[in-house]
C-alpha cells in the first residue's frame, strides 16, 4: 500500500477522533466558580458600644482575595475562585469603621474550622463567625500560635507588619520591620 491509502485509511480515524473529541466538553459547565463572604456577626445594638462591632477586613480563599470590607450582617460581592477544598483565612476588624478611611487599629486573624470545597460552577458561601472559624478570644475560639504565625506572616504579612501578634490574647504587640510585605494576591 502505498503513502495515499495510508492517509486515507486514516481520514476515518482522524474524523472519528474529531468527533469524539466534540463530546467531552473541556470544562464541566460555562457557569464560573465564585465565592462570597457572609459575615455572621451580629450588628452592635442601638447605643452600644462600637469598639466591639466586628467587620469582616479582609479574607482569601483558595485563588480568591476579598478586599473589600463586609459589614456584619452583610454579604460580599460573588468572586471568581477556582474549583477547591480548602480552608478561609479572614481578618476581622475590631471596632473599626470603613468610612473612617484609616486602616483598623486592630485586626484578628481567624481560620475556618473546616475547609470549604467548591465544585466547578457553583457559588461557595463563606459564612465568617464563632461558629464556623478560630481565632475570636471574646468568642473562645482562639487560635493556635502556629496557624496564627502561619496567617500573620504568610497570608496577610502587610495587615501585621511591625507587629507580633499573640494568639492567646488576640493582641499584637509592636516589633521592629524587616522590610514586610504585601498580602496574598491572587497570581
Amino acid at each position: 500500500m502505498n503513502l495515499t491509502g495510508k492517509l486515507l485509511l486514516s481520514a476515518p480515524l482522524v474524523v472519528a477522533i474529531a468527533v469524539s473529541a466534540l463530546g467531552l466538553p473541556a470544562c464541566d459547565t460555562e457557569t464560573p466558580t465564585t465565592a462570597s463572604l457572609k459575615n455572621d456577626y451580629p450588628e452592635v445594638a442601638d447605643g452600644g458600644d462600637p469598639a466591639l462591632r466586628r467587620i469582616v477586613y479582609k479574607a482569601w480563599y483558595a485563588s480568591t482575595l476579598f478586599l473589600e470590607p463586609v459589614a456584619p450582617g452583610e454579604t460580599s460581592v460573588e468572586q471568581r475562585t477556582v474549583p477547591s477544598t480548602d480552608y478561609v483565612y479572614a481578618l476581622l476588624a475590631i471596632g473599626w469603621d470603613p468610612a473612617s478611611g484609616t486602616p483598623p487599629g486592630r485586626v484578628v486573624p481567624l481560620r475556618s474550622k473546616a475547609q470549604l470545597a467548591v465544585s466547578r460552577g457553583n457559588l461557595g458561601l463563606i459564612q465568617v463567625s464563632p461558629a464556623r472559624f478560630y481565632g475570636d478570644c471574646t468568642a473562645g475560639t482562639a487560635l493556635s500560635q502556629e496557624d496564627a504565625d502561619f496567617i500573620t506572616e504568610r497570608i496577610f504579612p502587610g495587615a501585621f507588619s511591625g507587629l507580633k501578634y499573640d494568639a492567646a490574647t488576640c493582641t499584637s504587640t509592636s516589633v521592629p520591620v524587616d522590610g514586610g510585605g504585601g498580602d496574598a494576591t491572587p497570581e
